[in-house]
């Protein structure tokens, strides 16, 4: 064997080593079966290095924006609204994947998105910290058609929720340790500018990590000739809406729930700010116990849901995330914010693992992604409106009466998704 590709095999089974001792594979391997293990390696591996790059910067935004760059109200919700503006495109994302593999719209995204905080050298005022986290949420949001698809290829059904909820472990452990040293840091004086290109780095590290999973993708990536031009491609997207009930009634859940979530989320770190005087270290705090509990959900709702299905396991955390705003309405100082940090990590563990697998549960076999575009069309809508509607409802109610707009909006939602699982189990009978 030449001296080159001996180097380089010795270098693959090394990181091949490193990923499975780091990724706790012998506890995995107690409960995924053992063809599932070698995805598993390599998805937890790019977990880890994800959650790290994560949790070195996003639980930091908004407060360096609004404290220390001094960001507007309307920045702070520009900064929220990004990821979805983004997702309105997932349509043209879906459409351009019909007939190509699907792991570069995932990687490739994923490494450019992840450059850009090289960027934040040049960050002399808010607008131009802001105009670089949008765009690096937009252009990574480009993967989510094509990571959904992938989820489908790469793991079996009955162990998805399993698989993907230990990976999850391993990523938001990573993204509790990272965030506890990140916030120290950035309180010592550390510049943001040094904190995030590095985290940029193991980010970038956690996108080639995801390309090594290996995948057979069942998708229709032959015939080019099946595929319709983008407009056509559109009209047939939103068309499921009109034939799919079950998922009808999951998007509106999505778009009420969803709208009024995002809006009390926009008006948290304002509140945050603005009436608890909060530090980098007590935001480094909330997200630890949030991200405590996430750990420890992610296992459980893994085996709920393998067990009770994605629809279900949807609703019950949409009830748990109804927590959030009670307790901001009710909290006179930052550590008052526990209950809601503990709800947050709960809950939103048990959605990011029920939305993905409820469009996988409902959508038609082979178009997977093109629901996943759907989904995420819907979230870009109500996610680009929420935080630029929340500045006008804080101005004019308060945030008081906010926080109880948004609660009946997540209720609505929760009734919504109710009827969605009534809708499904309707058609399976």
């Amino acid at each position: 064997m030449p001296f080159s590709l001996l180097l380089c095999y010795n270098r693959t089974e090394m990181l091949a080593r490193i990923a499975s001792w780091v990724n706790g594979e012998r506890f995995a391997a107690r409960v995924l079966s053992p063809q599932v293990i070698p995805a598993y390696r390599w998805d937890a591996l790019a977990g880890l290095l994800g959650g790290i790059y994560m949790g070195a910067i996003f639980p930091f935004v908004m407060r360096i924006a609004r404290a220390d760059l001094q960001a507007s109200r309307i920045e702070i919700s520009l900064l929220m609204a990004a990821p979805f503006i983004g997702s309105m495109l997932a349509p043209l994302w879906a459409r351009q994947m019909v007939g190509r593999a699907k792991m570069p719209f995932c990687v490739y995204s994923w490494v450019f998105a992840r450059s850009l905080f090289f960027g934040m050298f040049l960050v002399t005022q808010a607008w131009h910290f802001v105009l670089l986290l949008c765009l690096a949420q937009i252009i990574g949001s480009i993967a989510g058609p094509a990571y959904t698809a992938l989820m489908k290829d790469i793991y079996p059904d009955e162990e998805r929720g399993r698989a993907m909820g230990l990976v999850r472990v391993v990523a938001y452990s990573a993204l509790l340790l990272t965030s506890f040293l990140a916030g120290h840091l950035l309180d010592a004086g550390v510049p943001f500018a040094w904190v995030f290109s590095v985290a940029a780095v193991i980010g970038i590290l956690g996108a080639w990590s995801f390309n090594r999973i290996p995948v057979h993708e069942s998708a229709t990536a032959t015939q080019s000739a099946d595929r319709v031009s983008t407009f056509t491609f559109w009209l047939q997207t939103l068309a499921i809406l009109r034939h799919n009930k079950g998922f009808f009634w999951f998007a509106a859940s999505v778009m009420a729930y969803g709208f009024g979530n995002l809006v009390a989320f926009t008006l948290y770190p304002l509140y945050q700010v603005d009436r608890l005087n909060i530090t980098n270290t007590q935001v480094a705090i909330l997200t630890n116990a949030a991200s405590v509990c996430s750990i420890v959900s992610f296992v459980y709702w893994g085996y709920f849901m393998d067990k009770y299905g994605a629809l279900w396991t949807a609703l019950v955390n949409i009830l748990i995330q109804c927590v959030m705003p009670v307790v901001y309405l009710l909290a006179d100082a930052w550590w008052h914010l526990l209950p809601a940090a503990i709800a947050q990590g709960v809950a939103g563990a048990g959605i990011e693992l029920a939305y993905l697998n409820v469009i996988l549960t409902l959508s038609e076999e082979g178009k997977e992604a093109q629901y996943q575009a759907l989904h995420s069309m819907l979230l870009g809508v109500r996610g680009t409106l929420a935080p630029f509607v929340a500045v006008p409802i804080l101005h004019w109610l308060g945030f008081s009466v906010s926080f109880i707009v948004c609660l009946v909006l997540m209720l609505l939602g929760a009734g919504m998704q109710a009827i969605s699982l009534r809708a499904y189990r309707a058609c399976r009978v």
